[in-house]
């Protein structure tokens, strides 16, 4: 469908904005943690990708390939995460740079109580922190933050495939009108 503005890209800057605002509440407002962050957002991606599969079927007189379904899906998933993505760039380090040491010491903490909690040896907890907070603090960089970007495009496919099997919907053979087939060209 050749649309000015397609359904993917309607329902990505939505999810977009979304993902901007929640972090905005997260980072700021009322901090729950990484994990549950990650969680959030991912519940709010899938939600857009149902939505933006069920309007793109509606359009489409309420029938949707698989194929359609898994384009519309990951297109509006992978646009709304440029989206924050790129937000994220600017936020960490133009206007609050302050946020990468924030992080990174959430992520630490957070990679210390579940060592802790493996029952793993204080000296073994201490060799991962170190290597922990190298390797944190290097993915906040500009080129790191830009390649997770598109690293998650990994991550948006899956989800999208997954979700497009439940909204996708093949044509009923029965509702088929033979008047819509149109002419062979003969």
């Amino acid at each position: 469908m050749n649309n000015i503005n397609p359904v993917w890209l309607r329902y990505g800057i939505f999810y977009g904005v979304t993902s901007i605002l929640l972090s905005i509440i997260f980072f700021y407002v009322f901090p729950i943690g990484l994990g549950k962050q990650s969680f959030v957002s991912f519940a709010a991606m899938i939600i857009f990708m149902i939505v933006a599969g069920k309007a793109e079927r509606q359009l489409n007189g309420g029938a949707l390939s698989y194929g359609e379904a898994l384009k519309t899906t990951f297109l509006t998933g992978f646009s709304g995460m440029v989206i924050s993505g790129l937000f994220s760039l600017i936020l960490m380090n133009l206007i609050d740079p302050s946020l990468v040491d924030k992080l990174t010491e959430q992520t630490i903490e957070m990679t210390r109580s579940m060592m802790e909690t493996f029952g793993l040896p204080e000296d073994q907890i201490e060799q991962a922190m170190e290597e922990a907070e190298t390797k944190t603090s290097e993915a906040f960089t500009p080129l790191n933050q830009i390649l997770g970007i598109l690293q998650s495009a990994i991550g948006v496919i899956i989800f999208a495939a997954i979700v497009s099997i439940f909204v996708k919907k093949d044509v009923d053979p029965s509702q088929i009108n033979v008047s819509d087939i149109g002419e062979t060209g003969v």
